[in-house]
């Protein structure tokens, strides 16, 4: 089966640099416009089932990219995006050498209060990918549309790839990766994405 794993269009968020994690914030029109774009490049596959993350930016992406309504979605919380607790709303050049681990030294990175931490982030999504190559093995094409941070945790999971490697993938709003699941294991059979930084 093939699981077709789609980053949101860009919020006002993400053009500010700051993190959203799971503030429920909107798809601004540049959002708008990537995720209709990304639907002329999906129009050819067919879905056996989409899941979305219940934050309406990924909610608002997954209704324009693939031209259904909201009702015929699955909402699931597993690829909800990280939390970045206390930190969420704030940029982050404003948050210095305290967030500078996030990116430059996954392994280290150290959650605010009320935050996430990976390897939390990580084994949540991995229940998820574990679920959907069990109910929909076979011949099968899912769509989840989910964020930075949970995108990069499924591929992470599903190679098990070193938390080193977490960000060695660039998926940017609106970007997307294709994993294939043999029955037995994963594999990255697709990418494309812009190269923007993640901000959530």
């Amino acid at each position: 089966m093939d699981l077709y794993l789609l980053r949101h269009g860009e919020t006002d968020y993400n053009r500010r640099k700051a993190l959203q994690g799971q503030l429920d914030s909107p798809l601004n029109e540049t959002g708008r416009r990537q995720a209709r774009d990304v639907a002329r490049q999906l129009a050819g596959v067919r879905f056996d089932r989409i899941y979305v993350s219940p934050l309406h930016r990924a909610r608002d992406t997954a209704v324009l990219a693939t031209g259904l309504p909201e009702e015929q979605l699955t909402m699931e919380p597993a690829i909800i995006e990280i939390s970045f607790g206390v930190w969420e709303g704030h940029n982050t050049d404003s948050l210095g050498e305290a967030f500078a681990p996030f990116f430059a030294d996954p392994p280290a990175y150290q959650p605010p209060e009320g935050g996430e931490n990976l390897q939390h982030l990580i084994r949540r999504v991995e229940v998820f990918l574990e679920r959907v190559s069990r109910e929909h093995a076979g011949n099968h094409t899912v769509l989840a549309v989910s964020h930075g941070a949970a995108i990069h945790a499924m591929i992470t999971a599903a190679l098990n790839a070193p938390l080193s490697r977490f960000w060695a993938e660039s998926v940017g709003n609106c970007g997307f990766v294709v994993l294939h699941h043999d029955g037995t294991r994963w594999s990255l059979t697709q990418h494309c994405s812009s190269r923007d930084k993640y901000y959530g």
